[in-house]
C-alpha cells in the first residue's frame, strides 16, 4: 500500500508542478546572491581604482588627440539604478560589438541590436550578457580615417583571454577580405593551411604568419615588401582586412591591459601601415605568371613525411574506433531507449566522423606528395 500510494503521488502533476517551481526558486535565489555580490564588486570595492582608470584613459585620448568614448564608471549606486546602469552599458557598446563582429565574421555579434528595456532583461543581462569590449577610445565617427582602441574579453571554458583590438577605417581604400594570423610552427609542420599564401621571395613572412583569403592576385598586391615588413617587426599581432577597414588585435596580460602602454606605440605602427598604404598601387595586379613563380612548392623531407602519416593513421584509428563506439551507443539506445545512451553515440560518433574525414583528407594529400615526388630523402624544404 505505502508503495502503491507513492507511487501515486509521484504520478500526480501537482507533485511535478511544486518540485519545478521549487528548483527555479532555488536557481533564482542563487542567480540573485551573483548578482548582488557582482553589485557590491562594481559599485563599492575598487572604486578609486576605476575612477583612476577613468582618468588615464581621459589622458590618454587627450594626448593622442582623440576622444574616450568609454562609458563613465557609477560608483555607490543603489541596486536597482545599478541594473539599469549595466544595461545602459550594454545598449551603449552593442554598436561597437556589432562592428567588429562584422570584420571578425562573427554572425552572433555581427547581429546583435539594442533590446527594448524590460525586467528580465535588466536582471538577466547582469550575468548573461555583458559586453565583450570595454576602455574605448575612438576619433570621431565622421572622421577619415577612423581610429578606435578598445579591450576585448573573450571567455574560453573557465579561462578569459584579454586582448588589445585597434580598428582602422578609410573611404580612401578598397581591400580584399583576408587575415594574417601568427603561424603555429608544429601545427604548420604536421597540417599546413592549403590556402596558405606563401612567397618565395619573403620566406621571413611566410614562416611567421598564415595569410588566407580568396582573391590571391589582389593580396598579393596589397601584401608588399613594405606592408609584410611591417608585420613581421609584430609577430604576435592577428590582421584582419575587409572592405575599408583594418582590425588589429594582440593579447595583453591581466595585469598590465590597464596600464595603456602600448597603445601609443602601436598607433604609431598604424600610422606607419597608413603611410604605406597610400603609396601601395593595389589595382595592379600580378599575372598568373608571376603568382606561380613566386608561389613556392611543398617539398618535405621522408622523415617528416613518416612523422605525418603517423599522425594522420593515428587519427583514422582513433576516428573509427569512436564511431564505431558511438554506433554501438546508438543501437544501445534503440534496444533500451535510454536517452543517456543516444546523447553519448551521438557525440562520440560526431567527434569520430570529423576524425576520419579529417585524417583521410591529409592522409590522401600526403600521399600524393609523395607520388609528385615532392618527398625527399634530406636537405628538403617545406613551404610552410
Amino acid at each position: 500500500m505505502l508503495l502503491s500510494s507513492h507511487g501515486q503521488i509521484l504520478s500526480q502533476p501537482a507533485f511535478w508542478m511544486f518540485m519545478i517551481s521549487l528548483i527555479l526558486i532555488l536557481v533564482h535565489i542563487i542567480l540573485l546572491i551573483v548578482t548582488i555580490v557582482e553589485w557590491l564588486s562594481t559599485c563599492y570595492w575598487g572604486g578609486e581604482n576605476r575612477n583612476l582608470k577613468y582618468s588615464k584613459l581621459m589622458t590618454i585620448a587627450n594626448n593622442l588627440g582623440i576622444e574616450n568614448k568609454t562609458l563613465p564608471p557609477q560608483n555607490k549606486l543603489n541596486f536597482f539604478s545599478w541594473l539599469v546602469y549595466q544595461k545602459k552599458a550594454r545598449d551603449y557598446y552593442t554598436p561597437y560589438v556589432r562592428t567588429i563582429g562584422e570584420i571578425e565574421g562573427d554572425t552572433w555579434e555581427a547581429k546583435k541590436k539594442v533590446k527594448s528595456d524590460s525586467i528580465p532583461r535588466y536582471f538577466y543581462g547582469v550575468l548573461f550578457s555583458k559586453p565583450p569590449l570595454s576602455d574605448i577610445l575612438a576619433t570621431k565617427d565622421s572622421a577619415d580615417p577612423f581610429i578606435m582602441v578598445a579591450n576585448q574579453t573573450v571567455t574560453q571554458g573557465k579561462a578569459k583571454i584579454y586582448n588589445r583590438v585597434i580598428h582602422y577605417r578609410s573611404k580612401e581604400f578598397e581591400f580584399p577580405k583576408c587575415e594574417v594570423d601568427p603561424a603555429v610552427e608544429l601545427i604548420d609542420k604536421i597540417s599546413p593551411n592549403p590556402d596558405d599564401i606563401n612567397f618565395i621571395s619573403d620566406k621571413d613572412f611566410s614562416k611567421k604568419f598564415d595569410l588566407t583569403g580568396e582573391d590571391q592576385a589582389k593580396i598579393r598586391a596589397l601584401f608588399n615588401n613594405d606592408v609584410r615588413n611591417i608585420m613581421v617587426e609584430n609577430p604576435d599581432w592577428n590582421w584582419k582586412f575587409y572592405n575599408n577597414s583594418i582590425l588589429i588585435k594582440y593579447n595583453i596580460k591581466r595585469k598590465t591591459i590597464n596600464e595603456m602602454n602600448d597603445i601609443k606605440s602601436a598607433l604609431g605602427e598604424l600610422s606607419r601601415l597608413h603611410n604605406k598604404l597610400k603609396t601601395t598601387d593595389i589595382t595592379t595586379l600580378p599575372s598568373k605568371k608571376e603568382i606561380r613563380d613566386d608561389t613556392p612548392e611543398e617539398i618535405i623531407e621522408k622523415k617528416l613525411y613518416y612523422k605525418r602519416m603517423t599522425t594522420f593513421g593515428c587519427l583514422l584509428s582513433c576516428g573509427t574506433f569512436l564511431t564505431l563506439l558511438g554506433s554501438f551507443m546508438l543501437f544501445g539506445f534503440v534496444v533500451r531507449l535510454d536517452p543517456v545512451f543516444l546523447l553519448q553515440g551521438f557525440f562520440l560518433g560526431l567527434i569520430g566522423i570529423l576524425l576520419l574525414r579529417y585524417g583521410k583528407s591529409e592522409w590522401k594529400r600526403n600521399k600524393k606528395l609523395k607520388a609528385d615526388g615532392k618527398v625527399k630523402k634530406t636537405d628538403a624544404t617545406s613551404s610552410n
